[in-house]
């Protein structure tokens, strides 16, 4: 057995925003990072009813919130979000667009 990732990247502000995205049996594990390199950041868990919690870290607290929301409702597993973006990081949409990728991409 071995984990297939899907990965996708875009270009935000002449940076690269990369994400790579897992299905387990039981959960989801969805890493984003900015830069060439994978960088364990802020990690959040989402619970199959939408709950979700701080695990680690401060940084992009909401949005890693929300995205497990989402992939939550999608999936109905267990959701985990690492994000290591700057802090002043404002391409939200960019984001959500990154993740739809990622998701088609994995469900295909």
């Amino acid at each position: 057995m071995s984990l297939q990732f899907s990965t996708e990247s875009i270009e935000v502000e002449g940076k690269t925003l990369n994400g790579a995205l897992t299905e387990l049996e039981n959960a989801v594990l969805l890493l984003v990072w900015m830069g060439d390199k994978p960088k364990l950041g802020s990690l959040t868990v989402t619970v199959p009813d939408r709950t979700s919690s701080q695990l680690l870290g401060d940084r992009d607290e909401v949005l890693s919130r929300m995205v497990g929301e989402r992939l939550a409702s999608r999936y109905g597993k267990l959701i985990l979000v690492s994000s290591n973006l700057p802090i002043d990081f404002q391409a939200g949409r960019e984001l959500l667009d990154l993740i739809n990728r990622l998701v088609g991409e994995i469900d295909e």
